[in-house]
């Protein structure tokens, strides 16, 4: 085979190659001419068949949505022959038609038995408590209140625990001594009255402790301990105003305080600007008054 007729077996291949890509291309096009032709099926019709679909699928006639509970149960299941359902359909058909005055719904709403004014049994509480305030629990516990603001504010930026302490010890002298705010002793409020006192009393002595950690033991050292037992009885007659009676200080710690009465004193007038409408009676209290209080207590108990 000469060059000659390789060159023209190597054309002929060329141009059979070339035919065939073009024949391949005319093919795909006619298949693309087709698809355009068919008119596109839009989303909203997609849409619709399906809503038409579902809508025949399980929809309840008007018939069955008034079944009774009786005739639901007698429905048969589709693996029940046909005989069965055709004369079941016609029994329930006719049962319809004759009761279709007195149908019943299959759900009924059950009534709310709850009564709508009914609070919650601690808000109750705090009510019934707010009621029975007498007029001197609720200027008592108004002055106290204010007491705990004005220590909250002086609290913040406060370097000297020297007022602080005398806000304390007037309020141990309204609690244990007799002491009053305007005009008005700890024993003449009603228990509500004095456990809500005792409340506020707890909060401001922790609130100063807070902030000057061991304050009462820093007053006297002959008081600490009559001090830190008064702090607990506040604590526990606020949580039960049973739990507390100023009795439970005991002769000695109650003593205490009144033997250091002249350095006490002067930490009150430091707390003069909070405690005016205080009066102090701790200062009156002399050894003999105590012991005959305190053998009245003996004897009663």
């Amino acid at each position: 085979m000469n060059s000659n007729q390789k060159k023209e077996i190597i054309i002929y291949s060329i141009l059979v190659f070339i035919g065939l890509i073009t024949v391949g291309i005319i093919i795909y096009h006619d298949h693309e001419m087709l698809k355009e032709e068919q008119p596109p099926v839009s989303e909203t019709e997609e849409t619709s068949a399906a809503e038409e679909n579902d809508a025949n699928v399980n929809v309840p006639t008007e018939e069955n949505s008034t079944l009774t509970d009786d005739e639901i149960i007698s429905k048969p299941t589709e693996n029940e022959p046909a005989n069965n359902n055709s004369s079941n359909n016609s029994t329930t058909t006719n049962n319809n038609n004759n009761s279709s005055n007195n149908t019943k719904p299959s759900e009924e709403v059950k009534p709310n038995n709850s009564n709508p004014t009914e609070t919650p049994t601690s808000t109750n509480n705090n009510n019934n408590n707010e009621n029975n305030l007498s007029s001197k629990d609720q200027k008592v516990i108004e002055e106290v209140e204010n007491l705990e603001h004005n220590v909250d504010t002086l609290l913040t930026n406060s370097k000297d625990d020297k007022t602080f302490k005398g806000v304390f010890i007037s309020l141990v002298d309204f609690l244990f001594y007799d002491g009053k705010i305007k005009g008005i002793t700890f024993a003449e409020l009603t228990d509500q009255g004095k456990q809500k006192v005792l409340s506020i009393v707890a909060r401001i002595d922790a609130k100063i402790e807070a902030k000057f950690p061991g304050y009462k033991e820093k007053i006297s050292s002959k008081t600490s301990a009559a001090f830190n037992k008064i702090s607990e009885l506040i604590k526990k007659g606020a949580a039960n105003i049973n739990d507390f009676t100023k009795e439970k200080l005991g002769e000695t710690d109650y003593q205490a305080l009144i033997d250091e009465k002249d350095e006490l004193v002067l930490y009150t007038k430091n707390a003069f600007s909070l405690v005016k409408n205080f009066s102090t009676n701790l200062w009156n209290k002399t050894t003999t008054k105590l012991k005959e209080w305190y053998e009245k207590y003996r004897e009663s108990n």
